[in-house]
């Protein structure tokens, strides 16, 4: 097996640089203080790569780790706490529908929603951070599409609800310690004058 710094090193990312980072993941959670503290500092410095986030397909895509599933998803919402302003425009919009689409992938599906909840759980989170930053101003239809969306099975429509719940919550009792208030009192006034929709 490679040395977890090989993470760290340009290159393509494909399966087998995926079973590392696996491999580093699960030594970071079960093996000898010396290693784990080597893989940690592996995982945080390629959390914060600037560029990491566009692995995140790639390793969703490839590992069965539940826990290298959650930190991929760390890398995403670092990037979106960290860097969205600075992204361009393609980006941004690659990212929040590549999440949607796993999101309704996911949820869609009872089955695949059963074995992968706190993996959804974390997605719907990481949705809400793209939200928080993109609606109401860039992405005005969030909530009527949320709402049309919830009309294809029962499955989606109750994760849905848990997503709105979920920017519900982020935007009355949690949003001081992460928002304006600017940004805070906007998300409200889009919230009350879209409910409507949702009910």
């Amino acid at each position: 097996m490679m040395e977890p710094q090989a993470l760290l090193l340009p290159g393509e990312w494909n399966a087998e640089r995926v079973k590392l980072l696996d491999h580093v993941v699960t030594i970071m959670y079960s093996g000898n203080e010396k290693d784990r503290s080597i893989a940690h500092q592996v995982l945080n410095e390629l959390k914060g790569h600037p560029e990491s986030w566009t692995h995140v397909d790639t390793i969703l895509g490839n590992s069965s780790n539940p826990n290298t599933k959650f930190f991929a998803l760390s890398i995403l919402e670092n990037c979106i706490a960290t860097r969205w302003k600075v992204l361009p425009k393609d980006q941004k919009e690659g990212m929040k529908t590549y999440v949607v689409n796993l999101t309704i992938k996911i949820s869609s599906d009872e089955s695949l929603q059963a074995g992968e909840k706190h993996f959804l759980t974390k997605l719907n989170e990481t949705l809400i951070q793209i939200v928080k930053k993109e609606w109401p101003q860039n992405w005005e239809s969030f909530i009527p599409d949320i709402c049309g969306a919830s009309r294809t099975n029962q499955s989606l429509c109750e994760n849905n609800m848990k997503i709105l719940n979920l920017l519900s919550e982020e935007v009355f009792e949690f949003g001081s310690e992460q928002m304006t208030s600017k940004k805070i009192e906007q998300l409200k006034d889009a919230m009350n004058e879209q409910f409507r929709v949702i009910y």
